[in-house]
């Protein structure tokens, strides 16, 4: 059982024991992302200890990633702005672009191009976020905000996501430990945006009990 993985149970965990009872059915959701994720992550290590490979796996996951994260986001913005057409038109993008790298290299190499894109499209939505965030007049608590929280785990990620496919080129050949180094960044990343989301998704559970 590698790190993330374990993080990501535990996450699931969290999420499951937060927001399962959850009347929000973005913030209940994530219970079923985080629980697609951590089964993702399991199939994919014994695809490759198989020596099998698994990038066919993580196409079908991008499906569920940006569905779900646009999903979240949607429930996010909408506080502020009408968020449905841009959602839409951002879950648009990345289908076309789905379909093209499919056709371009098919089905059992990972869709790259995608992946970088969807990264983009979610950074442009977490400073979105922030900027509707900074100019409510509303008090808001940040230590206990969950869309904040969850929304800074999201930029941090696809943010560090989107400088590491930019510069791939340049640090495949870096090898540290045996692994190379993007192994380590992507670690470090994913290890960071499930801190912030459980502790977005215990924030959750704090705003919704004391509402009760």
């Amino acid at each position: 059982m590698s790190v993330i993985i374990l993080i990501e149970a535990a996450c699931f965990i969290i999420a499951l024991v937060s927001l399962i009872k959850d009347a929000n059915r973005a913030w209940r959701s994530m219970v079923l992302y985080m629980l697609i994720t951590y089964l993702t992550e399991i199939i994919g290590k014994l695809l490759r200890t198989g020596h099998h490979s698994n990038q066919w796996l993580y196409n079908v996951f991008l499906l569920f990633e940006a569905g779900f994260t646009s999903f979240m986001f949607n429930n996010l913005l909408s506080k502020y702005i009408n968020s449905k057409p841009l959602i839409i038109g951002g879950l648009g993008l990345l289908l076309a672009l789905y379909t093209y790298d499919v056709i371009n290299h098919g089905f059992f190499v990972f869709n790259d191009i995608t992946a970088t894109v969807m990264s983009v499209v979610f950074v442009i939505y977490s400073f979105y976020y922030y900027y509707l965030l900074i100019k409510d007049e509303q008090y808001i608590d940040l230590k206990r905000s969950a869309a904040f929280w969850w929304v800074a785990g999201s930029l941090f990620f696809y943010f560090g996501s989107t400088a590491v496919n930019l510069f791939f080129s340049f640090l495949q050949d870096v090898r540290v430990a045996g692994h190379n180094i993007t192994y380590f960044i992507f670690s470090a990343l994913s290890a960071f945006l499930y801190a912030c989301w459980s502790y977005s998704f215990i924030c959750r559970k704090w705003q919704t009990t004391s509402k009760n």
